[in-house]
């Protein structure tokens, strides 16, 4: 065959090639379960051009299937094909549900470019409610458009929502990390303040608990000493009013939580001979009081209150243990209003409507601080018991003298089972190392130098924690090791309760304690010890306990007040009283010191 005729061949059956096309499904044999099925098979791309495919074909559904289309893309990743396809979209022709996802889409591509305003304006909750597959995109979605706008706590709200609708196990633990996130940005008195007002059934409430219990952690306390030592709630200047002056809730039924039995039965029956003793010497009419068994669990304390609310109660005194006052604050038990007898563990607060209040050793050791930084005594020692309780004030009193410009020079622990502690008190007076020097010197001569120790020079004060066992015997080793020559500070732990001729030797230490056991209350309706010489907690190391009950009880018809006015402060028994933003009843004691072994009130 010539070389032309087969060239003509070739071109022929090349061309007859061109004129057949690759057999495809007719459109309108296509159905939207082809298009489903390539979605569900994850072929994104397929299954749009098939919605696009059907769009053209039925002109009547054309805005539903552009809109699968888009979805398909947005699968895909591919937002300027959703672009271009949102803009040939008739919403009139689109029902609802389907207007709703358009809603969706076009938030989510605003939130793309930034413009979270109108992302959130796009998300709002349709009046037939969110349809039940779209339920974790709109939440994510609109917490993310919160959170650009710096609405923190709404963006929270939302992923606590999401939370309950995610199935998937690592999409949960993802949001979840999302909004541990988000708590941690929100200042810790914000976020106290908006855990007090949350209810304990909202979704947000395990999140906000969850996220202060960090940062309290973060501050290294689990309890109240770091807030103690950092704030000052009474208004300086300000004189404390009597509760007779400002206004009282209205009420007859009073129920009174303690433990009959337990570590805590004995601070309990002083208490509560306090609470009876006020209750009888309180003018006019007076409200009924039923005591209730707390028992010795939190769990125990929880009954005792739902009993005490199913029989009427209107208002709460107690329960008395920490671990009561946190698992109360924490349930989503029916409450009236409550002032509890401890302080709850952080970061439980009171709902709105109850307070709490405590004596803590810790609120006498920063007023301690306070006391000496305003004589201008700004460096001290410090000298407590290795426990627990010994620590919180310590940390309590160096907190609060650092952040007013003091200083702690030096501080030692004692252990309170041993009696000879001198060679911890020359330690922390420098005796020893004014010795070391010493020696040294004369090695480094080979004279024998006549130079007697000298306590340290860089010391204003000595801030001494002990109870009043213990000061007996560190003080005159106190005296020997020259650490008198300092002012020394106490808490009310240095007072017995009583005076004894063996007081003797703390002569001069000034303490913190409750107005009511040095006979110096001004409010004419809290009755004096003296008027209850014949009960035996009025006295002795119960005492403090006993005024206690008498203030838990006064103050239990102003929560409202006190509540209100934060930092304003009202004569009590055990010092003067005031709320602070957060529920809790803070106390500024007294001051007395030792002359001739007995306490002296002092200014």
């Amino acid at each position: 065959m010539p070389l032309l005729s087969r060239a003509l061949v070739v071109v022929l059956v090349l061309l007859t090639a061109a004129c057949q096309t690759v057999p495809r499904k007719p459109a309108a044999q296509f159905s939207e379960m082809d298009a489903q099925t390539l979605m569900l098979q994850g072929d994104f791309r397929g299954a749009a051009n098939a919605y696009l495919t059907l769009a053209r074909s039925d002109r009547s559904q054309r805005s539903r299937y552009r809109l699968r289309a888009a979805e398909a893309y947005r699968e895909e990743g591919d937002q300027a094909a959703m672009q271009d396809l949102l803009g040939d979209i008739d919403r009139a022709k689109l029902p609802a549900e389907d207007a709703f996802r358009v809603d969706l889409i076009e938030a989510e591509l605003a939130l793309g470019r930034g413009d979270a305003v109108s992302a959130d304006a796009l998300l709002i909750e349709p009046p037939s409610g969110i349809p039940a597959d779209f339920g974790p995109r709109f939440y994510e979605l609109r917490a993310r458009a919160k959170e650009a706008q710096g609405q923190t706590l709404a963006a929270i709200g939302d992923r606590a929502v999401l939370d309950g609708l995610l199935q998937d196990e690592s999409d949960r633990s993802a949001n979840a990390a999302e909004i541990q996130r988000l708590v941690g940005t929100i200042p810790e008195a914000e976020l106290t303040a908006r855990l007090r007002s949350a209810q304990r059934d909202d979704p947000l409430y395990t999140w906000l608990l969850a996220g202060a219990r960090a940062q309290a952690q973060a501050r290294g306390s689990e309890g109240y000493a770091s807030d103690i030592a950092t704030s000052r709630p009474i208004e300086p200047g300000v004189a404390p009013i009597v509760l007779d002056h400002i206004e009282r809730g209205a009420y007859a039924r009073v129920a009174l939580l303690l433990p009959s039995k337990g570590p805590l039965a004995a601070a309990a029956a002083a208490l509560r001979e306090g609470v009876f003793a006020a209750h009888f010497a309180e003018r006019g009419e007076r409200a009924a009081i039923t005591v209730y068994d707390a028992g010795g669990t939190a769990e125990e304390a929880l009954a005792a209150y739902r009993a005490a609310i199913d029989a009427g109660a209107e208002r709460v005194l107690g329960p008395l243990s920490r671990e009561a006052v946190t698992a109360l604050f924490q349930s989503d038990v029916p409450r009236v209003p409550t002032l509890a007898l401890n302080y709850a563990d952080a970061p439980a607060l009171p709902p709105p409507g109850s307070l709490q209040f405590a004596l803590l050793p810790e609120e006498e050791a920063a007023a301690a601080a306070d006391r000496l930084l305003a004589r201008g005594l700004r460096r001290a020692l410090v000298l407590v018991p290795d426990d627990d309780v010994g620590k919180r004030a310590a940390d309590a009193f160096g907190e609060r003298m650092r952040g007013q410009g003091g200083k702690i020079s030096g501080i030692a622990t004692y252990d309170a089972a041993a009696s000879d502690q001198s060679r911890t008190i020359r330690s922390l007076v420098g005796l020893e190392q004014s010795q070391g020097r010493a020696q040294f010197l004369r090695g480094l001569l080979g004279i024998d130098l006549k130079m007697e120790p000298t306590p340290r020079s860089d010391v204003d004060a000595l801030f001494l924690f002990a109870r009043n066992a213990q000061a007996r015997v560190l003080l005159p080793q106190l005296r020997n090791a020259e650490a008198t020559r300092y002012p020394i500070i106490a808490t009310s732990a240095i007072y017995g309760g009583s005076n004894s001729a063996a007081d003797s030797e703390l002569d001069g230490v000034e303490f913190a304690e409750v107005p009511w056991i040095l006979g110096i209350t001004d409010a004419t309706n809290i009755p004096t010890r003296a008027q209850l010489v014949s009960l035996r907690n009025a006295s002795g190391p119960a005492a403090r306990l006993f005024a206690f009950g008498i203030d838990a009880y006064r103050l239990l018809p102003h929560l409202e007040w006190l509540e209100r006015n934060p930092g304003r402060p009202v004569i009590g028994a055990t010092g003067a009283l005031s709320a602070d933003p957060n529920g809790r009843i803070r106390r500024e004691p007294a001051w007395a010191r030792y002359v001739g072994a007995s306490p002296r009130k002092i200014d």
